[in-house]
């Protein structure tokens, strides 16, 4: 051991055996399929309960509060209550009239595609939704000329945070799927 200018001194001991076998550790909870696996198992599900949250408070800390339906709005839903089309309230629950997009979100279901550099989540999973979904989707997120954003996708530092932890678990955890 050799001290340095400064007066510290360090001294790295390892042997081959352990390096390889942290080598091998990583490439099985890093490849791929193993990717693939966790985001299908951790991170849809926890997208899938911060969007149920969101919808549960018409809003949160990453969006912001839902701005109130406006009164042409609720007088379409007592009207379309009045016919039975749905059973929701005249000015709540907001972005939620038929349930089909709040289902579709909060569903906790992503797509996970495994490929060489490692795997890709669509949340939601788009094949699941149909037409009518994915405009209500691009209309919440958005807006559009009469109707402000209520953004019911999104993330912040806090769900990065969950995130990374969660994968610091998984590497711990080192299992194939």
């Amino acid at each position: 051991m050799v001290a340095s200018p400064q007066g510290m001194s360090v001294q790295l001991i390892g042997d081959a055996a352990g390096v390889q076998a942290m080598l091998e550790h990583l490439d099985t909870a890093l490849n791929p399929v193993a990717i693939a696996s966790f985001l299908g198992a951790e991170i849809s599900p926890y997208l899938g309960r911060r969007a149920k949250a969101r919808f549960s408070n018409e809003g949160d800390d990453v969006v912001g509060g839902w701005r109130p339906l406006s009164a042409a709005t609720q007088n379409i839903r007592a009207v379309g209550r009045s016919q039975g089309l749905w059973a929701v309230g005249d000015a709540h629950p907001i972005n939620v009239r038929t349930h089909r997009l709040e289902e579709y979100v909060t569903s906790g279901i992503g797509n996970v595609t495994p490929n060489p550099a490692g795997a890709i989540l669509q949340y939601p999973n788009p094949a699941r939704a149909n037409r009518e979904t994915r405009e209500k989707m691009k209309t919440a997120q958005q807006g559009r000329s009469n109707t402000p954003p209520r953004p019911v996708l999104a993330v912040n530092e806090r769900d990065m945070t969950f995130l990374l932890l969660a994968l610091a678990a998984h590497i711990k955890k080192g299992k194939r799927p």
